[in-house]
């Protein structure tokens, strides 16, 4: 084993260890980046597939952070491109808006669907001797009426989540206080209906790099090397050495060798929980999130590469409807048109795995199979026109996390377990922007010498953004929203 010096490591090459980087290598520092896959990233890298470049799963950028935003155009100039933030719901072979902006007051809904919501609606808000409601599914199906409610969220919430909204207690404040009235129901709905924006919906510019997400990150990566800094791919952590309130050193595996680095400062992105193992610290076992299935999840994506182009224009289904399994499409020749050639089309399929699903028996022949022939039974696809295929299994991706669910208290109360390593900073945080606004603050904060500053914005609620919100209000606490 040999010893090296160094000023800043920095683990994991996702977005936050990349800017990270990246500022201090534009700064004259000479960062190690140790990153334990083949290539940087992590779930922001784009996946090369003959002419096509596609992200991992769906990826959106906006401009709710200037200084990330300002950060992304500076790298990516005039391929850092605007593109129609449209989704839609895919609900029994009807694809519906998520606004009425692109297709009016129904959405895209047949008067007889349309008709039996609004009958739904009354009927359940008007019924005679109604029990108060005991769970999430009752509560919404006696609020909004079972048909809309089934079109609108439960299909893909069930399906995100891996439990049954049947299955999800309300809380006490929710069978206390009741349901909103029937005149307050009403009001709502037609500020949806008739609304040309998206309703709760962060009113910003939607954007998207247009080789993928993963341009951003070779930029980065580019950029750093360029600048002195040194990225290790296939890496590993073997340990931690710390005393006295700093890590004093972190021993590698990088390919034949083994390296103990003795760093002036630790960047991480390495999961909590590994984190503190690594330091020696005993961490209970983490309970799962309220109306969540199980701890063990899998994200499994199908990529579909079809020779013509997709026959709907959104950029993203939610697929609400029971029949598949299937939780959401991307057709990424909505985000660009350099990453997917001209005249074809390039779909990826959702599925989320709790615990020992079925489906992740399934190999890959039997997973596109299946996921040709749902899209074909919506009417997505010919699947003649379906001529190469790919598969991703994700074990313990969550599809769902955003940062109201991401930084819990228990979270927040692991961070805080770091604090008195002081030349430590942890960068580990859900979505793209906040990830990468952690990773600049970081670097930053190394520059100036000021880990207390760096603390304080630890919480990215008190970044003080607004959620991207839903088109469809489903409105109870996010104490039991999956």
């Amino acid at each position: 084993m040999r010893t090296e010096h160094v000023h800043t490591l920095i683990l994991g090459a996702g977005p936050a260890g990349l800017a990270a980087g990246y500022t201090l290598a534009q700064s004259g520092h000479k960062p190690v980046l140790l990153e334990r896959d083949k290539v940087p990233g992590g779930l922001m890298r784009s996946i090369h597939r003959g002419d096509f470049v596609v992200d991992v799963g769906r990826k959106e950028l906006y401009n709710r952070l200037e200084r990330v935003d300002a950060f992304w155009s500076r790298l990516l100039g005039d391929d850092y491109r605007t593109y129609d933030h449209r989704g839609g719901f895919l609900y029994d072979g009807h694809i519906l808006e998520m606004t009425p902006a692109f297709r009016g007051l129904r959405r895209g809904m047949p008067w007889s669907m349309m008709m039996g919501c609004a009958a739904d609606l009354f009927w359940s808000r008007l019924k005679p001797g109604q029990p108060k409601p005991r769970n999430v599914e009752e509560y919404f199906y006696q609020s909004r009426g079972r048909t809309l409610t089934r079109i609108a969220a439960q299909g893909f919430q069930e399906k995100l989540t891996g439990v049954k909204w049947a299955e999800v207690p309300l809380p006490d404040q929710i069978l206390n206080n009741g349901q909103p009235g029937l005149m307050a129901t009403l009001r709502a709905a037609f500020s949806r209906m008739f609304s040309t924006k998206e309703v709760n919906t962060f009113k910003g510019i939607w954007k998207h790099p247009a080789k993928g997400t993963g341009q951003i990150c070779d930029l980065m990566a580019h950029g750093m090397t360029e600048a002195g800094g040194t990225l290790n791919c296939g890496s590993s952590i073997l340990g931690m050495q710390s005393s006295n309130g700093r890590v004093e050193s972190v021993t590698a595996q990088i390919g034949p060798d083994q390296i103990r680095f003795e760093c002036d400062h630790v960047i991480s992105s390495v999961p909590l929980e590994i984190l503190l193992q690594l330091l020696g610290r005993q961490v209970p076992e983490t309970p799962p999130r309220p109306g969540v299935a199980s701890l063990k999840r899998t994200v499994i994506l199908v990529y579909l590469f079809l020779n013509h182009p997709p026959t709907f224009p959104h950029a993203w289904l939610q697929v609400t409807c029971p029949s598949t399994r299937i939780g959401r499409i991307t057709n990424y020749a909505a985000y660009s048109e350099d990453m997917v050639p001209s005249g074809k089309g390039c779909l990826c399929c959702e599925y989320y795995c709790y615990g020992d699903d079925p489906l992740l028996a399934l190999d890959d022949a039997a997973l596109q199979q299946l996921t040709v022939a749902d899209c074909a039974k919506s009417g997505l696809l010919d699947p003649s026109s379906c001529f190469d295929r790919l598969v991703l299994r994700l074990p313990g991706a969550d599809a769902s996390q955003n940062r109201d669910n991401w930084m819990s208290a228990r979270r927040l109360s692991l961070m805080a377990e770091l604090e008195p390593f002081r030349n430590l900073y942890c960068v580990n945080r859900t979505e793209l922007d906040i990830a990468t606004l952690a990773g600049i603050d970081a670097a930053e904060a190394v520059l100036a010498g000021d880990r207390a500053g760096f603390d304080r914005r630890v919480d990215p609620a008190e970044l003080n953004i607004r959620s991207e919100g839903k088109a469809f209000s489903f409105d109870l606490p996010v104490s039991v929203q999956p």
